[in-house]
């Protein structure tokens, strides 16, 4: 991921200043059905790391609303925003009409589980996961993707929505904010069970500028036996 200081924002937060962002990854994969599903799995640090605050709630006797709040957030240590770490669906790519092009990506906008949408079914239906206090449910994604000089480099803005469920909300109160600099694509994690000379067929016809990739094997503890790559420059 990026050095630079990306955070993740939530409105209604104590934590005005928001929480640095210690993990993003953005990549694919290619499902055992053949399809393409795109991925993005973003980890903050500690709600409470950048904050000058210790926790001696029970040493007060009268506690501030923020005080308290903050003691809340605190309890559930930090986020997770995923669609592998629950294995949730992640988002479909449809590449039948035209082959996936990264240089194509500049300025395009997805839009995902945009509201209204049914709190009520699997939470692995929805296309992402949240841990923000406790597990939640995130919705009405804006993710953008905004070039730099180098190919399969991008800016990703993502902006969305979260149900605190955990706490028995039944709407979307919070809102989320991410800028994440120079995220470079990880790769597309081939599905086990798939047919080798089969994947390598689709990959030639429905990824553009299969030049700049490079099919590898993976290591043997993981979870796919290969996966295309970035070639290193």
């Amino acid at each position: 991921m990026s050095k630079e200081n990306n955070k993740i924002y939530f409105s209604n937060s104590p934590f005005t200043n928001g929480h640095k962002v210690v993990d993003f990854v953005w990549n694919a994969r290619l499902d055992e059905h053949y399809d393409f599903v795109m991925d993005l799995h973003l980890e903050s640090d500690l709600y409470d790391e950048e904050e000058e605050y210790e926790d001696i709630i029970e040493e007060i006797d009268n506690v501030s609303d923020e005080t308290t709040e903050k003691s809340l957030w605190i309890n559930y240590d930090h986020c997770v925003l995923s669609s592998t770490f629950w294995s949730n669906k992640g988002i479909p790519i449809d590449v039948t009409a035209a082959p996936l092009d990264f240089k194509l990506l500049n300025n395009q906008t997805l839009y995902i589980d945009t509201l209204p949408v049914d709190l009520n079914q699997p939470e692995e239906d929805f296309a992402f996961g949240i841990s923000m206090l406790g597990k939640d449910i995130p919705a009405n994604h804006e993710i953008t993707f905004i070039e730099t000089e180098d190919f399969g480099v991008f800016d990703i803005k993502w902006k969305g929505k979260v149900a605190n469920v955990n706490l028995g909300e039944e709407t979307f109160e919070y809102d989320f904010y991410t800028y994440m600099k120079r995220i470079k694509f990880g790769g597309i994690k081939i599905h086990p069970s798939l047919e080798l000379e089969k994947v390598k067929s689709i990959l030639h016809n429905r990824i553009a500028h299969i030049e700049e990739f490079e099919l590898l094997q993976t290591e043997e503890n993981n979870l796919e036996d290969y996966i295309l790559k970035l070639k290193a420059k």
